[in-house]
């Protein structure tokens, strides 16, 4: 993305950067993180920057198609010109398909594989609240067609998000087994990375970087929820 901001506290920059992005926004989020109150912090930003929005909390666990034209469906009837994913992979994703139908005709499915988006998606700020799939700062989403059993890869440039905000603060709620989950996902990345037959010496500086940190920081992110530092590193 053009703009990535990390530290504790980025999540309450989100105001500012809507403002230049669009006329209302569509929070796009879960059930869960709106219970236990994770977006009151975007909210209040928004309200104060004086950004409208409206908020699609029906975000399921692996996103399907149906799933993206209910979200499609809400951004339309509430006259929405852009997008803000708060939330895991799952939200993320989910933002990036929506924004893609909003600009581009046709159904997500049309869009699978690599590079078949022709227009560019509705602008997207991204707020993860995780720190595995790092879909903040891809142009991936993953969308199942549960008509057909399947997950779908869709890639392109056209859905990066325009700005990523990357919030320790917004990771403190997770549980263990999500920190632990998520965590090893983002091992996961980083060894492929490194592994890669299309490896070279800058995305192994990167991949290594990221291993030490994963390493030297996840067990304390994992026993000690509220640890910072170690959050932190784990998202980086």
């Amino acid at each position: 993305p053009p703009v990535i901001v990390n530290g504790p506290g980025a999540a309450k920059e989100v105001g500012n950067f809507a403002k230049g992005l669009g006329k209302k926004a569509l929070l796009v989020t879960d059930a869960n993180l709106e219970k236990i109150g994770l977006t009151n912090e975007v909210k209040k930003s928004l309200e104060m920057a004086g950004v409208p929005f409206a908020i699609f909390s029906r975000v399921v666990i692996e996103p399907t198609q149906d799933n993206v034209e209910e979200g499609l469906k809400a951004y339309k009837e509430a006259g929405i010109d852009f997008l803000i994913a708060v939330g895991g992979g799952s939200s993320m994703d989910t933002a990036k398909a929506i924004g893609a139908l909003a600009t581009n005709s046709g159904k997500i499915s049309d869009f699978m594989g690599a590079n078949k988006i022709p227009k560019p998606a509705a602008p997207l700020i991204a707020i993860p609240t995780t720190a595995g799939t790092g879909s903040e700062v891809t142009p991936f989403t993953i969308i199942t067609d549960t008509a057909k059993d399947v997950k779908m890869l869709i890639a392109s440039p056209n859905i990066l998000p325009r700005v990523a905000l990357v919030d320790p603060l917004m990771t403190l709620t997770m549980p263990q087994d999500i920190t632990a989950a998520t965590g090893l996902d983002a091992l996961t990345h980083a060894i492929e990375a490194y592994v890669s037959v299309k490896a070279q010496p800058v995305t192994d500086t990167l991949a290594l970087q990221a291993i030490r940190l994963i390493a030297a920081n996840l067990r304390q992110a994992w026993s000690n929820g509220d640890h910072l530092e170690a959050r932190t590193n784990t998202l980086i």
